[in-house]
């Protein structure tokens, strides 16, 4: 399954690695997070969106519509 925050982080050039550095998690917990294995906490959705500086409700559809 791809994720638009897998799409989204592609799309700036950004590995996992990096990105989960700039939010302070580890590269394991991004990817579980990018293929649905995991929901994203709406802590980390924040700083996950301010660091792609893109809207949450469009890296995490499912988890705003709540």
């Amino acid at each position: 399954m791809v994720t638009a925050l897998k799409v989204e982080r592609v799309r700036k050039g950004i590995d996992q690695y990096r990105l989960a550095g700039l939010v302070g998690i580890s590269q394991t917990e991004l990817s579980h997070y990018e293929t649905g294995r995991r929901r994203c906490p709406a802590d980390l959705r924040y700083r996950i969106s301010e660091a792609l500086q893109v809207p949450v409700g469009i890296l995490f559809p499912a988890e705003t519509k709540q």
